[in-house]
């Protein structure tokens, strides 16, 4: 009997998460999830890629980086998913200038799931090529209305990079990124 149900519920459920999205109160209430959320979960070792490990990092130079923070109702997580498997397979192309990655899920409800990404890369440029590419600008376009994104931009050193492979160092890292331990990189215009 549930089963005839199923779709309205599913329809309701993704009506209830786009109304109301731009309203003022909708993105305060988001910024400030955003602002003091400090979980730490199920979060993906660091990945250090082919751009990362050809070269050497520099211990004292401070390297661009970047952590996306978005939450939306559990109806997109299988359109959320597919998307982000395409952008990994751009992200970690040889030349896209990122050194290197790591990423979390999690769930705090049916219309809370949040996806997490905290990227480094060795110019800002590298950064904004990436953004306006095709994978990437694909998935932002098509899920602008059922994703609330934040971003926060840092510069982190070289120093102060997890090791590849160890969870404890990319908790600590990340830990870091979430509590403001590092300069903020002020967007640029």
């Amino acid at each position: 009997m549930i089963w005839i149900f199923l779709p309205l519920l599913l329809y309701l459920g993704t009506i209830m998460c786009t109304r109301g999205k731009t309203s003022a109160a909708r993105q305060a209430i988001v910024t400030a999830m955003h602002k003091e959320d400090r979980y730490i979960g199920l979060l993906m070792p660091w990945v250090m890629t082919s751009n990362g490990t050809q070269h050497k990092i520099d211990k004292d130079k401070e390297y661009f980086t970047v952590a996306t923070w978005g939450t939306m109702h559990a109806v997109h997580i299988l359109k959320f998913a597919w998307l982000t498997s395409k952008i990994g397979k751009q992200l970690h192309s040889k030349g896209s200038g990122l050194i290197g990655e790591t990423r979390q899920v999690s769930t705090w409800g049916f219309s809370d799931f949040r996806g997490e990404t905290f990227t480094v890369w060795q110019e800002r440029d590298h950064m904004a090529a990436f953004y306006q590419s095709g994978s990437h600008r694909h998935a932002m376009t098509s899920m602008k209305d059922d994703v609330d994104f934040r971003v926060r931009r840092v510069w982190v050193k070289g120093s102060d990079l997890p090791t590849p492979g160890d969870s404890t160092s990319t908790k600590a890292f990340v830990l870091r990124i979430k509590s403001g331990d590092f300069p903020e990189a002020v967007k640029k215009a």
